[in-house]
Order: C-alpha cells, then sequence, then structure tokens
C-alpha cells in the first residue's frame, strides 16, 4: 500500500482508533508495518512500527533536507504536532536535537499518544499555534528551526496569513536557522504568494520543493548567506 496515494486502509489493516466530534472525525489504523492517523479524510501522520519510527509520508524527508545539507539543528520548534511522526523520529535518530511541538487538539493528542509508539522525552505544548508565537516573542525565545506543518482538515493557515505571521517567524530564528513550511495546495498563486513574502522577509533565496506523489508542496528560507544545497537538489527548487 503507498499512504501516499490512498485514504482507504488495505485488506490487512485494522481501525484501533475511530471518533467524530467538534475536533473531526478521527481515525487510526494500523497494519503489520505501518501506524497511521487520519483526520477528516486527511492522512495527517503515518510512521513505521519499528525503530527508529521512520516517517512514512515523504513530505516529512523533504522538510528535513537541511540536517543532511546543513547542519544538525540544536532546537526545533514544530507548529501543528499531529502524529508527532518527526519528533518521534527525531528523538531517536538524533537525540540531541532539543524539540517542541505545538498541537491545539487535545483529541489527537490523547489517541496519539495511548495508540502510536512513545516518544523518548516527549516535549508537547497544548496550543494555538498562532498564540505560542506571541507568547515566544514576548519571552524573546530562539530556535534554529521552525517547522510549520498547520492544517485544518485539507487547509493550510499559512496560507491565508499575513505577512506579519512570517517577520514574526523570523524573529525566532537564530541567525544559522531555518525556517520550512509543508503546504497541501496545488494553486500556483497560493505557492507564489508565500514565496513573496519568505522573500520580502529574509531577503534571501527560498526553496520550494514539490513532492513526489504526493499533494504537498515543501517551502523553506534560511537566515544563512551564500548557503546552497547539492546541485542535484537545487535543480528541484520551483521558486520564481
Amino acid at each position: 500500500m503507498n499512504l501516499a496515494q490512498t485514504l482507504s486502509p488495505d485488506t490487512e489493516a485494522k481501525i484501533i482508533y475511530m471518533n467524530s466530534s467538534e475536533n473531526g472525525r478521527i481515525i487510526i489504523y494500523k497494519n503489520e508495518k505501518y501506524t497511521w492517523l487520519v483526520v477528516d479524510d486527511v492522512i495527517q501522520s503515518a510512521i513505521e512500527n519499528t525503530l527508529p519510527y521512520r516517517p512514512v509520508l515523504s513530505y516529512c524527508f523533504v522538510m528535513l533536507l537541511p540536517i543532511i545539507h546543513h547542519k544538525v539543528p540544536d532546537s526545533i520548534l514544530e507548529l501543528g504536532a499531529g502524529g508527532l511522526s518527526i519528533q518521534r523520529y527525531l528523538s531517536h535518530a538524533y537525540p540531541s536535537i532539543k524539540m517542541t511541538s505545538i498541537e491545539n487538539n487535545q483529541e489527537v493528542l490523547s489517541v496519539v499518544d495511548e495508540n502510536f509508539p512513545a516518544i523518548n522525552n516527549p516535549s508537547v505544548i497544548k496550543q494555538n499555534a498562532f498564540n505560542f508565537i506571541e507568547s515566544a516573542l514576548a519571552n524573546t525565545e530562539k530556535f534554529d528551526w521552525i517547522m510549520c506543518d498547520l492544517f485544518q482538515g485539507d487547509q493550510s493557515p499559512v496560507l491565508i496569513k499575513s505577512q506579519t505571521l512570517y517577520k514574526q517567524l523570523f524573529e525566532l530564528i537564530n541567525p544559522n536557522g531555518w525556517l520550512i513550511i509543508n503546504c497541501l495546495t496545488q494553486i500556483d498563486e497560493e505557492i507564489e504568494q508565500l514565496g513573496t513574502f519568505l522573500k520580502h522577509t529574509f531577503n534571501n533565496k527560498h526553496y520550494v520543493f514539490s513532492v513526489p506523489e504526493m499533494m504537498n508542496k515543501v517551502l523553506m528560507v534560511n537566515k544563512i548567506n551564500h548557503f546552497s544545497f547539492p546541485e542535484g537538489i537545487e535543480e528541484c527548487n520551483e521558486a520564481k
């Protein structure tokens, strides 16, 4: 089964949790190899069932490109935790990283805690992401990376926010850090507008990567002068 292509379980998968509430329709599936979380018919998180619990959805590895080609960050702020697939994986693969995830949906946090493999020393704050940004700015907090993976169903709130949001995120990122955004859209105008926000805010080259076999676009920008990915990755940059 290709989890990037289907919302339906295979014949061997079992539903281990299902509920409909004001938080949406939440289902957790599990088969021999994978566990995955579906919210309102959109797969939010999917992991392998064995250590180091690698994420299955390929956009996660696109978001992690700077770990391989730049440096391992000391700290990451994740806005939109979902099933905590990235934090779970990094806690095993890169235990030196201090990662904090923000998630506003208490039901998701609870059912993931009950039905997904445990995380080493998880750090999760139940709060609206935009409220957390305001409080972090007030406390002059800083992070090496900010990973933004916010969704309401299949809609990404970062696509409708003003440039003020990106100025706030810029202030929260350390000088050698990265802002990395996952968007679920095929509308070129939305990606171009978001790219404009990033260019004007960071005054630096940004990246737009399409994710193979998925609708996701991953955007990223850094506060590093003269950084470039290897040639093969640079050629995949769709930023205008």
